[in-house]
């Protein structure tokens, strides 16, 4: 029995706002209006996920894939993607399914159910089952943004952790010490991961159902020059217009349009 067939969409409970504040304290008209605006929207997306779930549970996995996708548009987590993941997989799109779940993965690397399918469903549509190594794993716990501002956090720290003592004449103390190990330590992990994750976001995955040729030139009547698999794994190394120049996991090189072909950089 096919693998995927069983697997049931998964919901996110949402725990409504409860009251923290103790008898006698004073809460501002803004920061009560903020709290109810909060309770009413958690309330429409909890509403909105159990909607899209239900339609998914009853078969109409067309309405459960429209509604998914306006909440992803609104609020996008990894359980909107991988319920995308499962929808699109029933309407006969894999390779959008296949997408769906390695966006799901990027936002949530760590989830090992996500890994499980996403091998299922690469081997039912013919590619290799592949587990990222655990550095990538890491690199993607936290976004670029963030591993920029901890390595530039580390870097100020660092000069300044060398450059003071040497301005005021003071040898260092057991204070100024431990930050230069820690900001040294800080680098050796964000620079490698920051690399790893622009890496990353270079790749994009082949959304076409079917096998997608690859273009000697960024022009639709250009000859072709190979050709890339639904669902497969790309490397982007230019782009022109409406049309990316890839490389994919197969080894193929060529421009494919962007209709065909869909990234995965948050």
């Amino acid at each position: 029995m096919n693998l995927l067939i069983k697997f049931v969409a998964e919901g996110v409970s949402l725990d409504r706002i409860r009251n923290t504040y103790t008898a006698g304290r004073v809460v501002s008209p803004l920061l009560l209006l903020f709290i109810c605006a909060t309770a009413l929207l958690s309330t429409t997306h909890a509403d909105s996920f159990t909607e899209a779930t239900t339609a998914y549970e009853n078969g109409d996995y067309e309405e459960a894939a429209k509604q998914f996708e306006a909440i992803a548009l609104e609020n996008e987590t990894a359980a909107v993607r991988h319920n995308l993941a499962l929808s699109y997989f029933q309407l006969g799109q894999p390779a959008e399914a296949t997408w769906q779940i390695e966006r799901a993965l990027k936002i949530d690397p760590l989830k090992t159910e996500y890994h499980f399918k996403l091998g299922a469903l690469r081997q039912q549509i013919g590619l290799f089952e592949t587990t990222p190594e655990w550095y990538i794993i890491g690199a993607q716990l936290l976004r670029t943004q963030t591993w920029i501002f901890i390595s530039c956090a580390s870097i100020w720290l660092l000069l300044a952790a060398c450059i003071l003592p040497k301005i005021s004449g003071k040898t260092p103390n057991l204070g100024i010490k431990a930050t230069r190990i820690i900001t040294v330590l800080a680098l050796a992990l964000s620079l490698p991961a920051l690399w790893l994750n622009h890496s990353l976001d270079q790749k994009g995955i082949i959304v076409s159902n079917a096998p997608t040729d690859l273009h000697a030139a960024p022009a639709s009547a250009a000859p072709a020059s190979g050709v890339a698999r639904p669902g497969e794994r790309a490397r982007i190394l230019d782009h022109h217009n409406e049309f990316y120049q890839i490389e994919t996991e197969g080894l193929a090189t060529g421009w494919v349009s962007k209709d065909e072909f869909r990234t995965l950089a948050l």
